[in-house]
């Protein structure tokens, strides 16, 4: 199965702009006045490209920026620069995390991905990426397992809910008529959209049966704009294999392609969910259309932390595209929202979920280096404690816990203090040695975790300073817990001692 094939990327311009920055909208300019840089903390972003990445480290990119492809052909850039842009999207707001730019192109090539994900200790995962119906959409199935085999490990997933609202048609199966075509309203037997000459129009049914053990027998067919049949899935469902039909086929007329369900006779009325999507995605609608209910896989899977989009120039609304929950078994999707535009780079075609997704990657590699010590199970609990509620009240399967906001740094330890970025080391070393000794000029109660700020590219291990009263040495260790270190803040003066990796 290629991820071409099976796969889509969730991005897509919205009209109107957010007069308001991004980071604005989050918080997260105040978590960078206050240090906080993402610093430390490993993200993958996991995409089907990487178009122009290369030509970015050290600019739209950290220099340190490390690539890989998973792809058979080892091609990083597969046409498609959506993970750059996402990539990007994490810089803009966590720019000293550490980033793994990783793409695939079949399951197969994913779960070798993911154990490389595990073997790195990659701590935050962004994944802007559809399959479609290739599990029961429950939370199992060959991809949601991969996936859910990294979250348990320990890897905080933010992946996309999808730009599918619109595209998508759930109900139980109805024919009123008696000749076993689905009735999508009464009299209307089929449901369509608009798709433009040479689009990849992907036209896919699953039911409400058992996955791998489907009894019940339902066929799919495509009709072009002239009403002629374009194509039919009829496979046989005979207590064997999986309860999906999937059309895929390019058109080759613009105007509206219509999709039918039929249900073999003797097979039960079963719930259903249509979804006809297009490569490119320009966004057109079905006739008619269910947002509730319309995630793909792996959005569904409850160890994910599933991101919708806020609507462009109103961020406490759901954008109209973004895919909603309930799960089929009636779990809350998705978990938050966040804004997806405008970016101070690219075209400004990066939006929808796809670009909503990265920045909430981006937070908790923020919440995480202010707390190296949070659980898996906290990340997730931080990022819904903080965010903002969006009407309705609670928690709800359009909006989740409600808007991404980073919130109040308080209680994070110290914090970068005024007249910071005056401060400095004065090198009594030769240069690159393994340990250096530096004096410390500056505003005093700079912290000793945002030391790294003040040694270049060298990236220090731990720090030691000299009291001269007591002859000893105190240390901080980065990125250790709070208890292995005697002291947190260099003061104006200070004699430091770094040991670099």
């Amino acid at each position: 199965m290629e991820l071409s094939r099976d796969t889509f990327d969730e991005g897509r311009a919205g009209p109107g702009q957010q007069a308001v920055a991004v980071t604005s909208i989050l918080g997260a300019d105040r978590w960078r006045s206050a240090g906080f840089t993402g610093y430390g903390v490993r993200v993958a972003i996991i995409d089907r490209g990487f178009e122009g990445a290369e030509e970015l480290r050290g600019t739209g990119l950290p220099s340190n920026v490390r690539l890989r492809s998973f792809r058979a052909d080892g091609d990083l850039n597969a046409g498609s620069e959506h993970g750059t842009l996402a990539a990007r999207v994490v810089t803009s707001m966590a720019p000293r995390a550490e980033l793994y730019l990783l793409n695939f192109s079949t399951p197969a090539e994913l779960a070798a991905l993911v154990d490389f994900v595990t073997a790195e200790r990659i701590q935050v995962v962004s994944f802007s990426l559809s399959f479609v119906f290739v599990g029961p959409g429950n939370g199992t199935g060959a991809v949601d397992d991969v996936i859910g085999r990294s979250a348990s490990d320990g890897a905080f997933w933010a992946v996309a809910a999808g730009n599918w609202a619109g595209q998508h048609w759930s109900g139980t199966f109805t024919d009123r008529s008696g000749n076993t075509v689905h009735e999508f309203a009464p009299g209307l037997e089929d449901d369509g959209r608009l798709y433009r000459a040479q689009d990849l129009i992907t036209v896919a049914l699953r039911w409400d049966n058992a996955w791998g053990a489907a009894c019940d027998d339902y066929d799919l067919e495509l009709f072009g704009p002239d009403g002629a049949l374009v194509r039919a899935s009829r496979q046989v469902q005979d207590c064997h294999g999986d309860p999906v039909e999937k059309i895929e086929v390019l058109a080759t007329r613009s105007g509206r392609y219509r999709a039918r369900v039929i249900r073999v006779v003797g097979s039960a009325a079963r719930r259903f969910d249509l979804v006809m999507l297009g490569t490119p995605d320009r966004g057109d609608v079905l006739d008619l259309s269910t947002a509730a209910s319309s995630l793909l896989e792996p959005a569904e899977h409850p160890s994910v932390f599933t991101v919708g989009a806020a609507a462009a120039g109103n961020p406490m609304q759901v954008a109209r595209f973004s895919s909603r929950g309930p799960t089929v078994d009636g779990r809350v999707k998705p978990d938050i929202i966040a804004p997806s535009g405008p970016q101070s780079f690219g075209d400004g075609s990066f939006s929808g979920t796809s670009a909503a997704t990265p920045y909430v990657a981006a937070a908790a590699a923020l919440l995480l280096e202010a707390s190296p010590g949070l659980t898996p199970a906290e990340v997730p609990a931080q990022l819904r404690d903080r965010a903002l509620d969006v009407p309705p009240a609670a928690a709800d399967s359009e909006s989740g816990a409600g808007l991404l906001q980073m919130g109040t740094v308080s209680g994070f330890g110290p914090l970068l203090p005024p007249g910071a970025s005056a401060a400095s080391f004065v090198d009594f070393t030769p240069r690159d040695s393994a340990v250096a000794v530096y004096r410390y000029r500056g505003p005093s109660g700079f912290p000793a975790r945002f030391g790294y700020m003040l040694t270049g590219s060298r990236t220090p291990v731990a720090f030691y300073r000299l009291d001269v009263v007591r002859a000893r040495f105190d240390a901080f260790v980065m990125r250790a817990p709070a208890s292995v270190d005697t002291f947190d803040v260099f003061n104006d003066g200070d004699f430091i001692f770094v040991r670099f990796q």
